[in-house]
């Protein structure tokens, strides 16, 4: 079964809650010695300080969907050049074998619409039957180079898809990691806030409302979904 994606515990942005949480701990800073009270040191704001700013560290949604969009777009490049290569040893041996089984064998049928995986096997089927045919073919322009260029470009592509599957799942993982750690972060910082409410409710509205967490409802309340191919 496909895995649930992980769902922020708060209603507004991440770089939000950085913010948030800085600002907390001023207050907090301020107000120490009524949390002193309540449990909460010095000691507790440096841990607090820490979660928050590892959190800020951690590589964006952004960041990662720009290094899986490059990965399509090198994949997609490597692409064109193997079906170049493919097309061109297709038109000799559309000259050498047409109507012949030994043309079919190549099975070039299909090549613009098929997947990646599939595109990758006909390069190498293609290579394949191309050097078993080499000595026939040769006049009709397939040299060894031609067989080598290829080559390389099926593994080019190969390497490339493995790339792409690389950045798309650094993505989804450092999304759900972005999103556990942005909710344990919001989980102490809603603590401590709730502390600093009860400690105000009765007796300084202006330091009670440093406590109150406001929603933002612009913000979206999930995380971006899994990418795809």
């Amino acid at each position: 079964m496909p895995k649930t994606p992980a769902i922020r515990n708060y209603n507004f942005p991440d770089a939000d809650l950085k913010q948030r949480v800085d600002s907390a701990i001023l207050s907090i800073t301020r107000d120490i010695t009524d949390f002193k009270k309540r449990g909460v040191n010095t000691a507790t704001l440096d841990a607090l300080a820490a979660k928050n700013e590892a959190f800020a560290d951690l590589p964006t949604d952004e960041e990662l969907l720009g290094q899986k969009t490059t990965a399509t777009e090198n994949k997609d490049a490597a692409a064109t050049v193997l079906k170049e290569q493919i097309r061109s040893i297709r038109g000799m041996a559309d000259d050498k074998f047409k109507g012949k089984g030994l043309y079919r064998s190549f099975g070039f049928e299909g090549m613009d619409e098929m997947s990646d995986n599939d595109l990758h096997r006909l390069g190498k089927r293609v290579f394949r039957v191309g050097t078993s045919q080499q000595a026939n073919m040769l006049a009709n322009g397939l040299t060894v180079a031609v067989l080598t260029a290829l080559n390389d470009a099926t593994i080019n592509f190969d390497t490339l898809i493995d790339e792409q599957d690389d950045a798309i799942k650094a993505r989804d993982i450092a999304a759900e990691i972005r999103v556990n750690a942005g909710n344990e972060l919001f989980d102490e910082y809603s603590r401590l806030c709730n502390i600093g409410k009860s400690i105000y409710q009765d007796t300084d509205e202006a330091k009670y409302n440093d406590y109150v967490i406001e929603s933002s409802p612009a913000a979206p309340p999930t995380p971006p979904p899994p990418a795809t191919k």
